[in-house]
């Protein structure tokens, strides 16, 4: 056959073809024009598709005695409501997984002391067959496929922990107090003394609190480190699941001030 008629069969097999796919794809647009060019996404296009500037939420501040003395604004830059979750959730698991020590640890039959004689005879014990005492069917024996140490740990971009850990204080907003000043008013470790403070800030008997402070106060340290359900850390070391796993939030007006200024929406977390 002549290429001219080898063209003309194959244009009339891929008519007829067309026509018995018409029925099944009715209704459906097909287009004619050429596809777009894959564009090239920068990491900085990336993060303002991923982050949008959050409303601003009001806080009740308090006096360390707990009369309100006004009220404080928290407005930080947060991800996108259709990818907040993964983004925080992925943050948890890090935090979680990076807090693995990793020490779990086995012997295998090779690594157990003792095994090196041959329990019994091979043949007419009338049991099976035994080459050692260590092996993992014998108490005693060596482990098979158990743990051994190794590292757990993940990464996760520092601009993606930052917008999540952002997300994470914005969406506690809500469960938020703000006291005046706690490290000035706490001259001396006293459990007693703390606990009756958070009575008066608003924080049930049973509820979990999370204690954000400026500084490391050590008096503030020693004063909640005997309450089980109070966790206290300084702003340079907060804690995503910690903010999420707290029925209240009770931050310093200075720790604010600075939550505020760092992921704020030109803060430093994003430089």
């Amino acid at each position: 056959d002549s290429p001219a008629r080898r063209t003309t069969t194959t244009t009339t097999t891929m008519q007829s073809i067309t026509m018995r796919a018409a029925p099944a794809m009715s209704g459906v647009k097909l287009s004619t024009t050429a596809p777009r060019r894959a564009t090239t996404t920068t990491p900085a296009h990336a993060a303002r598709r991923t982050s949008v500037h959050a409303l601003a939420a009001a806080i009740d501040q308090l006096t360390f005695d707990g009369a309100k003395s006004g009220s404080s604004t928290l407005e930080l830059k947060t991800a996108r409501a259709e990818v907040a979750k993964g983004l925080v959730h992925k943050y948890v698991v890090m935090v979680r997984q990076n807090a693995r020590r990793g020490t779990a640890s086995t012997l295998t039959k090779s690594e157990v002391r003792g095994g090196g004689r041959k329990p019994f005879k091979q043949k007419g014990t009338g049991n099976a067959r035994q080459g050692s005492s260590r092996s993992p069917l014998k108490p005693g024996g060596g482990v098979s496929f158990g743990p051994k140490p190794r590292d757990w740990s993940i990464k996760m971009n520092k601009k993606e922990r930052r917008l999540a850990m952002a997300t994470a204080l914005q969406s506690a907003a809500s469960a938020m107090i703000v006291i005046d000043d706690i490290s000035g008013n706490i001259s001396k470790p006293s459990a007693n003394d703390f606990n009756k403070s958070l009575q008066k800030w608003g924080v049930g008997a049973t509820e979990k609190a999370y204690v954000i402070t400026k500084d490391a106060n050590p008096n503030v340290t020693l004063s909640t480190r005997n309450i089980s359900r109070v966790v206290h850390t300084d702003i340079t070391h907060l804690n995503v699941y910690d903010v999420l796993n707290a029925d209240k939030v009770v931050v310093d007006a200075a720790a604010l001030a600075h939550i505020q200024s760092f992921f704020g929406e030109n803060g430093q977390a994003w430089e």
